[in-house]
Formats: structure tokens, sequence, C-alpha cells
């Protein structure tokens, strides 16, 4: 059944856009950023006794990871709104290639800083772009349940490769990630030289006027702050998880990397399922009913994993059973909360899926530093960070739901004005 819905969302060529490229292109570019994330998260202790740093210093290499994701998109947005999606994707594509060399190589732990660094810069050009396409293609609705298919392809990858990341650190060391990555980054990069046409509708103007005028506009527009905002934190909230998990399985419970690559597949696969809800009923139910659907569900399970925590106690699937439950109401809200964000002015589409990723990214970061300076030897710190992002997602996406969008005139101004 999601098979047919992807081939009937691919053939789809609605009146006056262009055609949808292939979405496993998609999904694939879209995959490289997250895969390069999720893949050094179960070794991160193994780094940080290979470079004999504390856990603090390791953490930077996922803070900048984030911090450089958040920067990229707002790069990527505007320069793809004038150039278009295929050669911005391209040159983003060979800046992921560059940074993983980078890191495979690196004798100290500033280089694989530095090289993951250019790895985010470069991976992100996936993330801004693949919403982009998806909505230069497709109306509101269309574009949710795209998103939707889109993710829910893409989260193989990540689901898979924090196992991938521990049994090859595990089996042949850390260094080994990175020549998966490169692998992986050289296959789609010749795929979208070979699949991807041009979906750009119309370019926009890209100087400084018009790039602060577009930034303007979506700064004083509340429905794309709330929506944005809401997807924001609900990703701080996952981001939070993972950037702690592997240090209290390691040292509160003991368990080795490879316990967190296989249990890290219960969420995977619970986000893949709501993403799947989300494709199917979207049109039906519409995409204000899920966003609330999704933020209720991931605040219900923070709230579970407290509870869990506190008795019986703490322990493997105390984590990941209600972290799984979330990740279904992640699954719901995300990409229906994105494609509302992304309709909010749609000529400009890549410019707002920049700012969506940028605001995610950079909550996220804030998410992980906080937690860094947080104890690890117990949970709430960790639970804490995590429910306290739910209710700020719950709360925003509430407000979003509140507030008119722009009249269809409204949301053609940027181009106009250009």
């Amino acid at each position: 059944m999601i098979s047919g819905d992807i081939k009937a969302f691919a053939a789809r060529d609605a009146v006056g856009r262009p055609a949808a490229p292939p979405l496993a292109l998609i999904a694939a570019a879209t995959a490289i950023g997250f895969s390069a994330l999720h893949m050094v998260v179960p070794a991160l202790p193994m780094l940080a006794a290979e470079f004999a740093r504390d856990a603090a210093e390791v953490q930077l290499v996922l803070t900048l990871y984030f911090l450089g994701i958040a920067a990229g998109q707002l790069f990527y947005g505007p320069v793809a709104d004038r150039y278009g999606r295929r050669p911005v994707l391209l040159a983003g594509l060979g800046l992921f290639l560059a940074g993983t060399v980078l890191c495979g190589a690196a004798p100290t732990l500033p280089l694989l800083v530095a090289g993951r660094v250019l790895q985010a810069v470069g991976g992100c050009a996936g993330l801004v772009l693949g919403r982009a396409i998806i909505r230069d293609v497709s109306d509101r609705d269309g574009a949710a349940r795209g998103i939707a298919l889109v993710m829910m392809v893409m989260s193989l990858a990540p689901m898979i490769s924090p196992a991938i990341g521990a049994f090859a650190s595990q089996w042949f060391g850390w260094r080994a990630m990175f020549v998966l990555l490169g692998g992986f980054g050289a296959f789609v990069l010749v795929w979208t030289l070979a699949r991807l046409a041009e979906t750009l509708p119309q370019p926009v103007p890209f100087n400084l006027r018009q790039l602060c005028h577009s930034y303007a506009l979506f700064g004083r527009s509340g429905p794309f702050a709330c929506f944005a905002l809401c997807t924001a934190f609900t990703s701080a909230s996952w981001f939070t998880f993972i950037a702690s998990a592997p240090y209290l399985l390691s040292e509160t419970l003991h368990e080795p990397p490879t316990t967190y690559g296989a249990l890290i597949l219960l969420p995977m696969i619970a986000y893949v399922l709501g993403n799947g809800a989300a494709a199917r009923f979207s049109r039906r139910a519409g995409t204000n009913a899920m966003v609330v659907a999704g933020t209720g569900l991931s605040l219900f399970s923070g709230l579970w994993m407290a509870v869990w925590c506190l008795w019986p106690g703490l322990s493997p699937l105390a984590l990941f059973a209600p972290i799984a439950l979330s990740s279904v109401g992640n699954g719901l809200s995300q990409p229906t909360a994105m494609a509302s964000a992304l309709s909010v002015y749609p000529r400009v589409a890549g410019t707002a899926s920049g700012l969506v990723g940028c605001s995610q990214m950079a909550v996220s970061a804030l998410g992980t530093i906080l937690v860094g300076m947080l104890p690890h030897g117990g949970p709430f710190a960790m639970v804490g960070v995590i429910v306290g992002t739910q209710i700020v997602a719950c709360l925003f996406g509430a407000l979003a739901l509140r507030l008119p969008m722009p009249a269809a005139a409204d949301a053609v101004a940027p181009q106009q004005a250009a």
C-alpha cells in the first residue's frame, strides 16, 4: 500500500508544476545529513577514550554538527531559490564528501570536529532542497504527504546507521564509519547527476535587499514562526535523547555500544510508522489534526519515561520504549508542521525550508549543550530537557493552529516584491 502511494506521488504532475523527481532519490539526498549524524553517536564514548578528552569536549562532534547544519540551511534556501535546486544540491554533496575525507583522516579531535562541520554544511543541502523540491511540485496537503513519504523512506538510513556505526567502530575502529559514509555520499552524488531534473518553477532574485525582505516577511508571520518552532522543539527532544542515551547505557548501565545500535531501531521503526500514518491520513484528517495528535503523543511519552525511570528505575527499556512512542508522535507532527510552514509563502519554499531547518538544528544544538553540561550519572537531566522541549512544541503547535494562514494573494508577496 505504501509503495503504491509513493508511485502515485511520483507520477503526479499538477497543472503548472514541474514533474516530480523520484522520491527515492530525494529520500537518499535527505538521509545523507542524518546518516552522518546518527552513525557517529554510538562511538562517542570510544572517541573520548581515543583522544583522551572528556564527554563535554567530545560532545562538540554533535553540537557543532547541529550548528553547521543550522547555518548551512540559511544559505542553501535563498541560493536554491535563485540558482535552482539541482546545482546547489550537487555542490552540497561535494562538500559533504570533502568533510567526510577529513574526518576519516583526522589525527586529532579538533580536526575531526572541523571535518564534521564541513560534513554538516554539505549534508544539510539535501535536507533543505528535498523539502523544497516536494513543495515545488505539490500543494500544501500534497506536500505534507510527500514529505511524510520521503521521511518514511529516508528513515531507513538513520535507522540502520547507528547499528552500522556501532558494529563498524567496535570491529574495525571508528574511522571505518567515515569510509562507509564516503561511499554513500559518492553514490548519492552520482545518482543526483544522473536523475535529478530542475524543479524550481521561477527563480527569485538573490540580493541582500530581497533576502532581508524575505527573512523579515517570515519573521513577521505568526503561523510560520509557530510551525517552525513546533518542529524545532520536537527535534530538540529527539536529539537530546540521542546525545545522552549512549552515555547512560555505557557509563551507568555498563552496556557496550552495540546495545545502543540495536535498541535505537525501536524508535526509528516507530518513526517510520508515524510517517506512514501521516502520509496516509493527512489529506483525510487534515494537517492540523496530525500536528495536534503528534505533539500530544510525544508529550505523553516523555511523562511516561519520567515515571518509568522513577519506578521501577533506569533500564534500557525505560529509555527506549517511551522514546519509541514519542517517535510515532514525531512522525505524525513533523512532516505536517513542516508542510504547513512551507505553505505560508510557497513561492520561496527554499528560503522557508532553510529557516525551518535552521531553527530545528539551532534549538537541537542548545538542547545538546544543555544536556552536556548536566550530570550524566542519572537519567533525570535528560528527561527534564526532553519533557520541557515537548511542552514547548505542544504550545507552539496549538498556537499555530489558532492563527490564520495568509490569503493566496498575500502568499506571493515575496515574489512580487522582487
